[in-house]
């Protein structure tokens, strides 16, 4: 019965409620649809993200290596620590402040093209579309944010598994590196300082990324950092519109946008679940799981578990017991009193994007303020849903602005 529900209607609409129901009577249960084991709770979760040795991420070699190729996310090896610390550096620290103003370019030219500042459809004009922009600029291939739109849709719909799809998702990425190849010639070139000459040129330990491993990472920096920032940028403003207390505060103090992107990750985070696979046989909550078995932590239900946040399903940019701000890779807080959420992994393989993600969501989000005025929800929108196997997000929002 219960697996049939993870598969509902009512499920896409309303997740928590079963989520609730696996937390508190299933906290590890298998699906039988699926062939796979559900763990729910706060620190099972946690504890899955952080113990690579047990939880494989070889479960992208099944889903996005088909589509872009072999990237770091699906390695567990050492392999994984030489290339992220090739591609890395210039996403976090001072190193990333010199793409702000890149990001509020970004933001202001898509301001600019509003078909009416008054009444925007906040995901089409907007979230869907800054972080293909701010990442084709990184690239160095400014202005070309049409056609990597195009191609990252059929790419991540091409993650289904359906043939059909999956071949469309295989013709875009062709025509993607087929586009992006010319950026690979002359990297060697000092003048060059888009991302691609700068991983290009990089070394570690006497290792450089080829060609086939550049491409494949560019195409996952739109995957992941494109598809799950516009979605967090949605959730995050349909969560402030839906918020008359939190929407004054906001428009009162813009630095608590740094805090409704917190709270947002942990309420309504853009991926609600990842998958890995078990490297041996381990126990979680009583529960023998054999190795090599799907294992899914679903971090949605594990942010709404009542014994880590109080009141969990009430989005509170003030919580007390949620570290706010920038996130940490160990997902532990210097302040005892407050857990940290899991929208961008734990560990190993924690979100390089992760500070971009957050400058885009908040920089954009004042820049809207300041230049359109006062926002309002539209009536009759629709709150998240379930969209595919993980990603959980409005699929519109009707935004009016008035001066």
């Amino acid at each position: 019965m219960l697996s049939s529900a993870l598969y509902s209607r009512e499920y896409r609409r309303n997740p928590e409620v079963i989520w609730e129901k696996m937390r508190n009577d299933f906290p590890v249960f298998y699906d039988d649809v699926s062939d796979m084991w559900w763990v729910t709770r706060y620190e099972d979760v946690k504890n899955i993200f952080i113990d690579h040795e047990t939880f494989s991420s070889s479960t992208y070699e099944l889903t996005t290596g088909q589509v872009v190729g072999p990237t770091l996310i699906s390695r567990d090896d050492y392999g994984h620590v030489v290339r992220r610390k090739i591609v890395a550096p210039d996403f976090v620290g001072n190193r990333l402040k010199s793409y702000e103003q890149l990001v509020i370019n970004c933001v202001n030219e898509l301001i600019n093209r509003f078909a009416d500042p008054n009444q925007v459809s906040l995901v089409r004009e907007f979230s869907s579309q800054l972080p293909v922009d701010v990442i084709s600029a990184i690239l160095g291939m400014d202005g070309d944010g049409h056609l990597f739109r195009q191609w990252v849709t059929a790419m991540i719909m091409g993650l289904s598994g359906s043939p059909e799809l999956r071949q469309k998702g295989l013709d875009a990425n062709t025509a993607f590196c087929s586009h992006i190849a010319p950026l690979l010639n002359g990297v060697d070139n000092p003048e060059r300082v888009d991302h691609v000459a700068k991983i290009a040129r990089a070394e570690v330990e006497g290792q450089r990324l080829n060609k086939e491993e550049i491409t494949a990472f560019c195409g996952l920096l739109f995957i992941a950092g494109g598809e799950t920032t516009d979605k967090a940028i949605a959730n995050m403003w349909w969560n402030v519109l839906t918020q008359p207390e939190t929407l004054r505060a906001v428009i009162d103090d813009e630095s608590l946008w740094n805090n409704a992107f917190s709270e947002t990750m942990r309420r309504t985070p853009a991926v609600i679940s990842e998958d890995r696979f078990t490297t041996r046989q381990v126990e979680i909550q009583g529960v023998e799981i054999a190795k090599g078995t799907r294992v899914r932590a679903c971090l949605g239900s594990a942010h709404l578990d009542s014994s880590v946040f109080k009141d969990p399903l009430r989005f509170d940019i003030f919580r007390p017991d949620l570290h706010l701000g920038k996130e940490n890779r160990s997902g532990v807080s210097k302040d005892v009193e407050r857990s940290g959420h899991f929208g961008f992994g734990l560990g190993k393989h924690f979100c390089i994007g992760y500070e971009l993600a957050r400058n885009e969501a908040v920089i954009g989000s004042k820049l809207i303020l300041e230049r359109l005025g006062t926002p309002s929800l539209n009536s009759q929108q629709q709150g998240p849903v379930v969209q595919g196997n993980s990603f959980f997000a409005v699929k519109e929002l009707q935004v009016s602005f008035t001066k």
